[in-house]
């Protein structure tokens, strides 16, 4: 039987190439997904980091979200939220996951906005196979991505009133 070499070979470049392929962009994939899941990354432009901060203490105040301020420097904060009561419900539930109830964020200037990177509650979601915390974390999460936003939207709101 007389094999066909420069078949074989080419194939054979073929399916290395295709499985190199493969691996760049699954890969690729698979690393966005987790840091999406790994971390709350929000930008909003012509807000200063000082706006936003005065903002958001007063939107964590009506939200009942505690603020701890670890450190602030120019134009840099890095706090704490916690959501006291969500906290006891955790507590109570599996005090092994109370950091679920604590995000860290910082909000730190851009030039001509405001960026806000900070730890994502949902995460949990991923670590811990439970439908209540997967319950929980999600909820906590949207909660807090629906106040980030929002304090955005709200001195946008601010600004077009006073023009």
């Amino acid at each position: 039987m007389k094999r066909n070499w420069p078949f074989i070979i080419i194939t054979g470049f073929g399916i290395i190439a295709t499985l190199i392929f493969l691996y760049i962009f699954v890969y690729g994939l698979a690393v966005n997904t987790v840091k999406s899941a790994a971390l709350l990354e929000k930008a909003y432009p012509h807000i200063k980091p000082q706006e936003y901060m005065n903002i958001f203490k007063r939107q964590a105040a009506a939200n009942g979200l505690k603020i701890i301020k670890i450190t602030q420097e120019n134009n840099l904060f890095l706090i704490q939220i916690v959501d006291e009561k969500q906290l006891e419900d955790i507590l109570a539930l599996a005090p092994q996951i109370a950091p679920l109830a604590v995000v860290n964020l910082v909000i730190y200037d851009l030039g001509d906005g405001t960026g806000v990177v900070g730890n994502n509650p949902y995460i949990w979601d991923i670590m811990i196979d439970n439908n209540k915390i997967d319950d929980m974390a999600e909820s906590f999460s949207d909660r807090l991505s629906e106040i980030l936003d929002s304090i955005y939207w709200k001195y946008k709101k601010e600004k077009e009133m006073l023009r």
